[in-house]
């Protein structure tokens, strides 16, 4: 990815990020969706653009998934987690197994919004790029 392409992606994320009352920061270093401030943050410490572009897809995957009308019912101990302050045994394999479904949902999500925005990415390329990064979720809750 050329400059030139990075930043018109750039650009038509932070329109859409705008429109939803969403605000795109760069992270040195990280990468996450803050649901309290809806701060999307992408690392910009990752030397390929493209990777920052698939990465930053992501977060705005999990900025659409947390927002979904449907995030309680399928993700119901996330959602206990993050919004209800409640109590949730994270050892048990029903957790561990929604933490990675919604990891690939937030991808899946990123993915869907660069085809709704015109946003033109490599679909092997990033899903390969999303299977890295999801197995690291796998590997820490086995």
């Amino acid at each position: 990815m050329n400059k030139t392409e990075y930043n018109k992606t750039l650009d038509k994320l932070n329109k859409w990020a705008n429109r939803r009352g969403f605000e795109i920061c760069r992270g040195f270093g990280i990468d996450g969706y803050f649901h309290e401030d809806k701060h999307i943050v992408y690392n910009t410490k990752v030397q390929k653009k493209e990777n920052q572009v698939y990465s930053l897809l992501h977060e705005c995957g999990h900025a659409l998934a947390f927002h979904s009308k449907g995030y309680e019912n399928n993700f119901p101990n996330l959602a206990a987690l993050r919004f209800k302050d409640a109590k949730v045994n994270k050892r048990r394999n029903a957790f561990k197994c929604e933490v990675i479904a919604e990891e690939w949902d937030a991808w899946s999500r990123g993915f869907k919004l660069a085809k709704r925005l015109g946003i033109e990415i490599d679909k092997d390329k990033y899903y390969n790029y999303a299977s890295r990064w999801v197995m690291t979720y796998i590997r820490s809750v086995a």
